[in-house]
């Protein structure tokens, strides 16, 4: 009766510990629209872009993860965007912008620039 109990609850545990595995899986979540930088494994993509003045740019988070876009001047700051939610600022002045994310300063790719002309 003990080595069944003690069966049946490492069955349970590894199918419990492999549904949490597959649950994380990542998947392919697209490509960022124009003006739109995705938050995605702990990156920004692209890390780089290019805009014109008076143009909307939009954070996306497409990670399970929570994440933020925080200039690094204080321009703008998304407070916490979660999966699926999205960040909007409007650059209206020209000039090199550097962005992060707060949850993940370290993070070398989690660091971008938004170049207005």
């Amino acid at each position: 009766m003990k080595k069944k109990l003690i069966t049946t609850f490492t069955s349970t545990c590894f199918v419990f510990m492999l549904t949490g595995i597959m649950s994380c899986k990542k998947t392919d979540s697209g490509t960022p629209g124009e003006n739109e930088i995705f938050l995605l494994y702990k990156r920004f993509n692209p890390t780089s872009l290019t805009i014109k003045k008076g143009t909307t740019v939009t954070f996306t988070n497409k990670d399970n993860a929570n994440h933020s876009a925080s200039s690094n001047i204080n321009l703008f700051d998304s407070g916490k965007i979660k999966n699926n939610q999205s960040f909007t600022h409007t650059f209206n002045d020209v000039g090199t912008y550097n962005f992060y994310c707060n949850y993940h300063s370290t993070n070398q790719q989690e660091q971008g620039t938004i170049i207005v002309q």
